[in-house]
């Protein structure tokens, strides 16, 4: 993958630099992923919660003029609005893009989709039947498979399964951190936000993430904006920070340098 980066961390006075080159800009976008980037990950999905003050971060950020605040992430709008109970200023995009909180209505199933998500459904439960430890997490267009802390043999051969059922279907297939996403309709996190930005018109998007579809999103943005990754892990993002903590503290710094461009 061109562009890909191993270094652990980026140095701290060079990601300081970069957000302060972004904080000065007129019109911003400053996008963050949920699980393992406000969240430490976790085995039981609905119990992640956003680290103390990462919320509020958010949510003092989206007050600033010209600056807009998005939490991305690949669950369902629903369950990401009840995780995060976030509201206007803040804006939601779920599903990898495919539902958000800004548009009026959310896109629909026709018949066609609907046979095929029917259809994907009953095979993925016959799956389960077979590997009982695995869940299944069911989303308005996608179905994911869970494979968390189940042993590792057990995980790979889930996960292996439900590829496989993926071939020869009109699907989009993510894999991610113990995860396999099969979508029946799919945006992807960079469009959504490559989308939103030129909406707002804005100068320029910071985006944080950890995972697969992070890189996606990362790989789409390109080096016109600012991106960072979370974590270890082959990358295409300009910086790196080690884990979620250094994520609000990022977040904290970026506040008191937007915050000083006001009169």
């Amino acid at each position: 993958m061109t562009g890909v980066r191993h270094r652990a961390t980026t140095p701290a006075g060079a990601l300081t630099d970069a957000l302060r080159r972004f904080a000065v800009l007129p019109r911003v976008l400053v996008a963050v992923d949920f699980d393992g980037t406000l969240a430490p990950l976790v085995d039981d999905p609905m119990s992640a919660r956003a680290l103390p003050g990462a919320l509020e971060l958010l949510d003092r950020l989206a007050e600033l003029p010209d600056t807009w605040v998005a939490i991305v992430s690949g669950r369902a709008l629903a369950a990401l609005r009840e995780l995060t109970g976030a509201a206007e200023p803040l804006l939601l995009v779920g599903s990898h893009g495919v539902e958000t909180s800004y548009h009026d209505q959310a896109p629909a199933m026709d018949d066609a989709e609907a046979i095929r998500y029917a259809a994907l459904e009953a095979d993925l439960n016959a799956l389960l039947r077979a590997h009982p430890l695995a869940r299944l997490e069911r989303k308005p267009h996608s179905l994911v498979l869970h494979t968390r802390g189940i042993p590792p043999q057990e995980a790979a051969a889930t996960l292996a399964e439900g590829r496989a059922l993926a071939q020869g279907r009109d699907l989009q297939l993510t894999p991610g951190k113990d995860v396999l996403e099969l979508a029946t309709r799919h945006v992807g996190k960079g469009t959504a936000l490559l989308d939103l930005a030129q909406a707002r018109g804005v100068d320029k998007v910071l985006y944080i993430g950890d995972d697969v579809t992070d890189e996606q999103a990362f790989a789409a943005l390109g080096p016109d904006h600012l991106t960072v990754r979370v974590g270890p892990g082959e990358t295409v993002a300009q910086h790196r920070v080690r884990d979620e903590t250094y994520v609000v503290t990022l977040l904290r710094g970026l506040l008191l340098l937007r915050g000083q461009r006001l009169p």
